[in-house]
């Protein structure tokens, strides 16, 4: 690993810990925990894309280093999946629709719809992200997609170094 790629990785490690105290209590807001999806799963995607040196600024990182496992036979391995191959496509089916949906909160890429950061539209705002039901956060937590992709978020954390 180089030293860009663990700063990005101890910086989405930070920013994952706060996700994980904030969803485990029910009086943080949804925008609050999922501005810290979004960015430690942000940051998660630049370290892998740092494995080839220097890589510019893209919010778009972490679905493309989900992309880049689907044909990884020793990830398959390491995330308990060998010889399920069927299972694993369909795992990564799911998860990169809704890792797609946690990237597209980064207000960079929403300026003018619901993200977890800033009032919008940006003219002229009308809704607070903490006034906001998000859908996504519902899908998160009440459907098996979106608890398998959070269980697969924190096995990536776990075991990050093995990937990058």
């Amino acid at each position: 690993m180089t030293e860009q790629q663990r700063l990005f990785l101890v910086q989405a490690r930070a920013d994952f810990a706060v996700f994980d105290t904030f969803r485990r209590q029910s009086r943080f807001p949804a925008s609050h925990k999922l501005h810290y999806l979004q960015m430690a799963t942000e940051l998660f995607g630049k370290a892998h894309a740092w494995r080839e040196g220097p890589r510019t600024s893209t919010h778009r990182a972490f679905v493309t280093f989900l992309r880049s496992l689907t044909t990884n036979r020793r990830a398959q391995e390491k995330l308990g999946f060998a010889g399920r191959n069927a299972q694993w496509q369909g795992m990564f089916r799911k998860t990169i629709d809704i890792a797609q949906r946690v990237e597209d909160l980064a207000p960079a890429l929403s300026p003018d719809l619901p993200n977890p950061e800033y009032p919008w539209p940006r003219a002229m705002p009308v809704a607070a992200p903490v006034e906001f039901d998000f859908p996504i956060w519902r899908d998160l937590v009440d459907t098996t997609a979106g608890r398998r992709f959070l269980d697969l978020v924190e096995r990536l954390f776990q075991s990050a170094e093995y990937f990058l």
